[in-house]
């Protein structure tokens, strides 16, 4: 998949929500150059080059998403996507 050469202004966010309520109870930033590796390891959808729509990010590959983030593990009591919003 090609990559637009144009970034979008756009900041990234790995977002954890509870399983319990759904409520968003962490957030992470994500860098344009860690976004760049992230669709190695998530799939974005062809037309989504820059992972603007959100994403599930799967346990099964939290071990290369945490080698990107550094995020250390992952909450048991938590799922994650990732988002993208506009900057304030």
């Amino acid at each position: 998949m090609e990559m637009d050469t144009e970034q979008p202004d756009v900041v990234w966010w790995l977002d954890g929500y509870s399983k319990e309520d759904e409520f968003l109870r962490t957030q992470r930033p994500i860098s344009p150059e860690q976004i760049v590796q992230l669709r190695e390891v998530i799939q974005p959808d062809a037309d989504d080059p820059w992972m603007l729509y959100g994403y599930d990010v799967p346990l099964a590959v939290w071990p290369a998403v945490d080698a990107i983030l550094q995020c250390g593990p992952p909450d048991p009591d938590l799922d994650y996507q990732t988002s993208a919003t506009a900057p304030d």
